[in-house]
């Protein structure tokens, strides 16, 4: 057996992204009398198996090299793989319970599709009937049953309206975004065919209490609006859809009273956060040395679908900036523990952070590169047939 060639096979493997096989092939390597207990190959081996989500195994290989390292005397390289193993086992811990919950506290698509149809009022549009307007209150969420629309996102008058259809077996969401944000709408949409729609109020989505149903709506707010803004945002953009789903599932959800302080200057505050509602004001903080006054002078605004405090994910860092909520926020927080056992695996991750987080002040609000969602999948696939509500 040619060792090299496999191991050249094995590297071919883990650049084109096909963990299982490199896993074979690192396997068969191992498994040759010169190879038998190489820690390097160890090493290999057990980052394949993270790749493939198969975690149990990958830490009973580096368990096996930190015995090894400290049956050598090597403490210092024991120690430091110890860290990565805690981490990857407090990751998977707390994967494992929030997955537990979501399995028994969300309700499905299908459920949760029947439980707004249940609150719903069913109104008809006529070809040209217009929805909503630009500049509308956020004060409804639309399901489209039958038919077709048209939508034209303010700023992008010039180009060809966005269409949305109905699909047999599917259900189509309008109007989310504002549910979710509870921005005014900022899209013209209008009736190409006629159409029937399900008229879901705010109010009533914000006041039930049916089991399940709030936690069902905040995995349709990860997987439709989360996500595809993560997408949007630099650093975040290049990581891999699945595990960038994976990110937006872990973040916590943390609510502030308006004049509330987020991040104060100079606090080593850990954490990152992704503005979901309301606004956030970014101030300078100095002192002035003559007259020992506190001055603050505003930087920015932060918007929902910006991100702000990004150095908080690096270690020792303190804000130049202080953070204060302007209105009552509703903020979604990457915490620095789930960050750091995300990037011991992607070490290129952290010093795109350092390189963005020595920007100056003002430029360290990160907006979205494109704010158009319009393109992202607000499809709806149904557990079973619906009647036509004609």
């Amino acid at each position: 057996m040619n060792v090299q060639r496999l191991m050249r096979q094995a590297r071919k493997a883990v650049n084109k992204e096909l963990y299982a096989e490199a896993c074979e092939l690192y396997q068969q390597v191992l498994d040759t009398e010169e190879m038998t207990g190489n820690l390097d190959l160890q090493l290999r081996l057990g980052w394949c198996y993270e790749r493939l989500g198969k975690i149990d195994e990958a830490c009973v290989l580096y368990q096996y090299v930190i015995h090894q390292y400290t049956h050598d005397g090597e403490k210092n390289a024991a120690l430091e793989l110890q860290k990565v193993v805690d981490a990857i086992q407090k990751s998977k811990v707390d994967s494992d319970a929030a997955q537990i919950v979501h399995e028994v506290a969300s309700m499905n698509d299908g459920e949760l599709m029947l439980q707004l149809q249940s609150m719903a009022d069913i109104i008809e549009l006529k070809t040209g009937d217009v929805l909503c307007e630009v500049g509308d209150m956020p004060d409804t969420l639309w399901l489209l049953q039958q038919g077709s629309v048209a939508v034209r996102v303010d700023g992008y008058d010039i180009d060809e309206p966005d269409a949305l259809h109905a699909q047999a077996g599917v259900l189509v969401m309008i109007g989310e975004i504002g549910i979710f944000t509870q921005q005014r709408r900022v899209a013209k949409v209008w009736a190409t065919t006629p159409c029937y729609l399900y008229a879901i109020p705010a109010k009533a989505i914000q006041n039930c209490d049916r089991m399940g149903f709030q936690a069902g709506m905040e995995r349709l707010l990860r997987e439709h609006w989360v996500d595809p803004v993560l997408s949007q945002h630099a650093i975040f953009d290049r990581i891999n859809d699945v595990d960038r789903r994976r990110l937006s599932q872990s973040l916590e959800v943390i609510e502030l009273e308006a004049g509330a302080c987020l991040v104060k200057a100079g606090e080593e505050h850990h954490g990152a956060y992704l503005m979901q509602i309301g606004c956030l004001f970014f101030l300078h903080h100095s002192e002035s040395k003559q007259t020992h006054h506190e001055d603050e002078s505003l930087l920015s605004s932060v918007v929902p679908g910006d991100m702000v405090h990004l150095g908080g994910l690096l270690p020792g860092y303190k804000s130049e900036y202080k953070i204060v909520a302007a209105t009552p926020v509703r903020l979604l927080r990457l915490s620095k523990d789930v960050f750091d056992a995300f990037s011991l695996r992607r070490p290129w991750i952290v010093q795109a952070l350092l390189h963005y987080c020595r920007r100056p002040m003002h430029l360290q609000v990160m907006h979205p590169d494109d704010g158009y969602l319009w393109k992202m999948n607000r499809h709806i696939e149904l557990d079973r047939i619906f009647h036509d509500p004609k």
